[in-house]
């Protein structure tokens, strides 16, 4: 589906002209970006749903002789899975940002050795005594729809009506129906809708199991 029939399946489920297509445009967006990040997989709520395949992307930052922190690039959007040095030598990832800081007080020179992910930033020891270009491999956000034409195309077309329509519908409705005497009818159908598109979306992307992040075993080798 292109962004102009996600639009109109949105405009005829509702049927509220108080929706404009530009207000539905935006929480198609948004729908398609809150996907793309992550939400507990209904029924394994311990879960995250997958991240999209065909937004993996690399792109590198550079170390600085001042600190041990970079942004991450623009593009960023989740699970950042694999630092390389400039000899493309792989760089742990430590699991827990707060053990990093603790085990790694002091930002003292010498080559990269390790890294942790948090708040957007890249923070690592040690600090090289010259630049050093690092390169990320991580998922990007999706492009925004702005054309008609436009197809989200990082989202399995069979699961662009349950998954970005589900979404649209149950947030619409759930403004709707609120402060309405009895249940919330329509708000529940798109929520299970939805639902059940987010389980399909983590079957069909299953999780490899294969994890890049490390515990810090330096509290073990004092």
């Amino acid at each position: 589906m292109n962004l102009g029939q996600i639009i109109s399946e949105i405009e005829d489920a509702v049927q509220d002209e108080t929706y404009l297509s530009g207000t539905i445009q935006t929480m198609i967006n948004e729908a398609v970006l809150t996907i793309a990040t992550g939400l507990p997989t209904p029924g394994r709520y311990e879960e995250t749903t997958p991240p999209l395949p065909s937004l993996y992307t690399t792109d590198t930052v550079d170390t600085t002789l001042s600190s041990g922190i970079a942004d991450l690039p623009t593009t960023f959007n989740r699970d950042v899975i694999q630092v390389l040095n400039s000899d493309s030598k792989e760089i742990p990832i430590i699991k827990s940002f707060q053990k990093f800081l603790k085990n790694n007080p002091e930002q003292n020179a010498g080559d990269v050795i390790k890294c942790a992910v948090s708040g957007g930033r890249i923070f690592y020891r040690e600090i090289p005594a010259a630049a050093e270009t690092l390169t990320l491999h991580f998922y990007e956000a999706p492009a925004t729809l702005a054309l008609n034409t436009d197809i989200p195309s990082c989202i399995p077309i069979h699961l662009h009506r349950p998954l970005i329509v589900g979404y649209v519908c149950r947030e619409i409705f759930n403004k709707i129906e609120l402060g309405m005497a009895g249940p919330k009818v329509d708000t529940a159908n798109y929520s299970r809708i939805f639902d059940k598109g987010l389980l399909d979306l983590a079957d069909y992307y299953p999780h490899d199991g294969v994890s890049e992040y490390y515990e810090d075993l330096t509290d073990y080798c004092e």
